[in-house]
Order: structure tokens, then sequence, then C-alpha cells
């Protein structure tokens, strides 16, 4: 029975913190929700769940009073509110956390926290104040930050602890939570998890919009399901599963979520690293083999993404021995890398991946383009339209036309648009980071396909990724990071304890990275 049901002492349920009643938004003839009702009860965690595009950003930004539905009526406590700015709705309680956060990065907590909002004395801010301030409200979500240090020296964990403080510091009663766990590894995500809880005992209603499902059903009371603006169904969490999920979601059954692993040996090496290092990496000892998916766990600040950056000359290696395919060495620069048959798939799609004015086809051209010579025609041949709209079918990228600005795609398109730049390349090695950070499970599922059928045709892959059940149901390896060393190798079938306590790893000295078990 759920927490709307009946309270916890046999009562009558909790009241409603938050109604939407058949909301409807179009944009010109394009309708994005039609008919779609919400509710949230205080102290519950609702999660909404759909495909990139299903109509989750545009339902939050009407609660958050960016946009102004043709239809349909929001009422908090009861009450029936209109919002004309987002400053209204924040005035009405209700606090929103993107995905990507919006702190001022140097500036210190307390500032941001109270941006706008400091207290003074005579016109002049009063720092007393305002750092008594910042700790107490850091205190209501337990957290001992120091809120004179600058947001850009901060975790990006500790930056969404900060952002929660700065909501709960306008009097939100009304919370929502973005893809919150996208940045974070699996620790960070447990600390994460433990504040929701003691946000809901507050009586604070949470909305909870996540793509991964094992979370949803471990956190939230009740979930709904979004499809092409539509409602499709509230459920239970405690009744529901994974499948009944999805299959509201997309309308089938997604079969074979992880493709099935090679059932061949792996080829000869392509990059062997033996005591490799640089600043942020020492003693590492790998190799990757054609053929193969190697999964790179580790927390945040363990060195994974360091690596990653390393091998694509980014963050070149200082010290140790490389060994690449070709028989040269370490790559110095993301050039070289390229030219000698490197790919490298970004954590951050949108910082470093795209040019999101630019149009599809040029964003699927772009590295292919850079590399070629100075008198070669830029859309000739492999760089024609032709052959990049083919590269954009091939990986199923779903747009009106290729011509639109990227940024008007969802972000698993998106990611599918950098996946089709790097296998115009046909690298030889493809270092992948946070493949499927932020998209729908269909996209992962069909991003996991790419992949998988990369490797099957001869190609390495290296998959850095904070999500450790992508990891070990990808991967043909699994290698873990902690305090900048590799310090285990482990079977694709480890379990996900296993990998996490490796992870640990960090806050003690570290001896040499364990066999593969």
């Amino acid at each position: 029975m759920t927490s709307l049901e009946r309270s916890a002492d046999g009562g009558t349920p909790p009241p409603l913190r938050l109604e939407m009643r058949s909301i409807g938004k179009a944009f010109g003839p394009v309708v994005v929700l039609d008919d779609v009702g919400l509710s949230c009860a205080a102290g519950e965690v609702h999660a909404i769940c759909g495909e990139n595009g299903a109509g989750k950003s545009t339902l939050m930004k009407v609660l958050g009073g960016v946009y102004t539905p043709e239809r349909g009526e929001i009422l908090i406590d009861g009450k029936v509110v209109r919002f004309a700015h987002p400053a209204e709705a924040r005035e009405a309680g209700i606090g929103i956390i993107h995905q990507e956060l919006s702190l001022l990065p140097y500036r210190s907590v307390a500032e941001n926290i109270f941006v706008g909002r400091e207290p003074n004395r005579s016109g002049v801010i009063d720092r007393a104040a305002l750092r008594a301030q910042t700790l107490e409200i850091l205190a209501r979500v337990g957290s001992s930050i120091d809120p004179d240090v600058e947001c850009a020296r901060l975790s990006v964990a500790e930056q969404q602890v900060v952002e929660i403080a700065k909501a709960l510091s306008l009097n939100a009663r009304i919370l929502v939570l973005d893809e919150p766990t996208a940045p974070l590894d699996s620790v960070e995500s447990a600390k994460l998890f433990k504040l929701i809880d003691e946000l809901r005992r507050k009586g604070v209603a949470l909305l909870y919009i996540s793509h991964r499902m094992a979370e949803v059903f471990d956190i939230a009371d009740r979930i709904t399901v979004l499809k092409d603006g539509r409602r499709m169904a509230v459920l239970p969490a405690a009744e529901a599963d994974v499948d009944t999920v999805v299959r509201f979601m997309v309308g089938r059954d997604v079969s074979d979520f992880y493709p099935p692993r090679a059932q061949t040996l792996p080829g000869e090496p392509v990059i062997v690293l033996e005591q490799a290092g640089n600043e942020e990496l020492d003693g590492v000892d790998l190799t990757i083999r054609a053929g193969e998916i190697v999964g790179v766990a580790g927390l945040e600040s363990s060195g994974k993404i360091a690596l990653a950056r390393a091998i694509f000359g980014d963050l070149p290696f200082t010290r140790g021995t490389v060994r690449f395919a070709d028989g040269r060495g370490a790559p110095r620069s993301p050039r070289e890398a390229t030219r000698r048959g490197i790919g490298y798939l970004p954590d951050d799609r949108k910082r470093d991946g795209l040019g999101l004015r630019q149009s599809l086809r040029d964003n699927a051209a772009l590295t292919l383009r850079a590399m070629a010579g100075a008198f070669m025609s830029p859309t000739r041949q492999a760089r024609s339209h032709a052959h990049i709209d083919a590269l954009l079918l091939r990986v199923d990228v779903r747009a009106a036309s290729f011509d639109l600005p990227v940024e008007a795609l969802s972000g698993g398109n998106q990611q599918k648009v950098v996946i089709a730049r790097w296998l115009a390349l046909k690298p030889r090695l493809w270092v992948v980071c946070e493949p499927t950070r932020g998209i729908d499970v269909v996209a992962k599922a069909a991003v996991y396909r790419i992949l998988r059928d990369y490797a099957n045709a001869g190609g390495a892959v290296l998959m850095v990724s904070s999500d450790v059940t992508e990891v070990i149901g990808l991967s043909d390896r699994i290698c873990v990071m902690a305090a900048g060393r590799l310090v285990a190798q482990l079977a694709a079938d480890a379990s996900e304890e296993t990998v996490i306590a490796h992870a640990l790893q960090s806050h003690r000295t570290l001896g040499e990275p364990e066999a593969m078990q």
C-alpha cells in the first residue's frame, strides 16, 4: 500500500500538495501535451518516466512558469494558481533542479544560495549573517559544505546539494529533480537518495525524472508514464516492474536490452599501457584488444575520465610505456589521436561534442571534414551529404530534417549524431565516456547495439561509465579505477557489490591491481 492510500498510522492519506489537471500545450500545429494530469502528495516521491520527447520537460516547464498551458489548471494545496513567470512559480514554493546545474562557478556557496537575496545592513551585504543563514540551510539538508568555498571547487554531487539548499531557502514545498544522478557515481547517488528520503520525511513533494529504471523503483512511491505528450499510466511503484513501465513508454517490449557478448576470443592488442601515468594517473597497466568492450568504473574523482582523456591525447601520458597498434607511442593531442585511429565520445555531449546551432548533418561530418586535406572538397566522397545522411539513418537518428539545428533534438538523438561522426572515421579504438547519460531506455538499447556491433566488427572499445549496471551489462571485461590507479580487473559477470567495493579503495593505500577474477 502506497503513501497515498493511507498515512503511516493507518489514517487518512497525506494531502495532495500538487495537482496538474488536463494540461494541454502546443507549439503551432504540434501538440506536445495532450490532457496530461499529474499529482503529488506531501512526502511523496512521484517518478515521471518516458522516452526523450515524451513531454516530461515541457510538463515541468509548465509547472515552473516557463510555459503557459493552453488548457488545464494547476493547484497547489488545493488552490488554483497561474504563473506568468518562473519567479511566480518559485514564490509559490516550486523548486526545479535541472540536469544542467546553473550555479555561478566563481561565487561562494553562500552567494549562490542567496544570490539576489543577500542579507544586508545599510545597503552592504552582511557577511556574517549570510554565512550563518547558509550554515542553517545546509544543516537542513545534512551537509557540511563550507559556505565560503567557490562552487567551481565542488564535486557535481556537492553542487547538486547546493542547488537543493538554494531551492529550500526559497521555501520550496514542491521539488523537481531532473535526471539528478546522471553525472553521479553509485556512492554519490546513494548520498542523494538519503537526502531525498530526508526531504520526504519533512513533507516535501518530490517529482523525480530519470531514465534509470532501477533507481526509480528504489525511491518512488508512484510512477507516471508519458508517451507522445499523453499520460499512458499511473502505477504504484511497489506493484509495477521495469517491463511494464517500458511497455507503456514505447508501446512494446524492449527485448535483449544488452546485446549478447562476443562468442569469439578478442584479437590482437590495439593499445598496451605499462605503468602509464601523468598528473592525474599513476602506474596504469592495461591492454585493450580488437573485438572487445572494456568497461571502466570508479567514483567521480577516481581517474576514469582522466584515463580516457590521456588515451585520446587530451591529457597526455608523461611517463610509462604506451604502445598503439600503429607501432607508435601515446598521442600528444586529440588531432594526432584522431589521425591515428582513436575516436572519442565525450562525457558531456553539449559542452564538448556538439555545435548546438549547427545542423545534424554538419555535426555528424564535423571531424571527418576537419581531418580532410587542404585541397579536398569538404562535401565530396565520404564527406558528401548522401554519405553523412546514410550514417545518420544507420544509427537511427529521428528528425524531420537533417538540416535542423542539433539543439532541437532529444538527448538520445543528439548522442546518436556524435556516434555517427565517429563511425564515419572508422577508428581502431573508440573511447566512449558516459555513452547513455541522460537518454531514454530505447535510445540506450540502440547505443548498446551500436557499440557491440562495432566491437563484433573488430573494433576495440574502452567504455567509461558512472552506471555500474551498464558497465556490467555491456562489458567483456571490467576495470575499476580509484585515486588515479587501476585497482582491479574483473570478469564480465562481476557483481555490482564487487565493483563498488573496489572503487571505494581510494581512501586507503593502494596495492597492485587484482588479477581478473
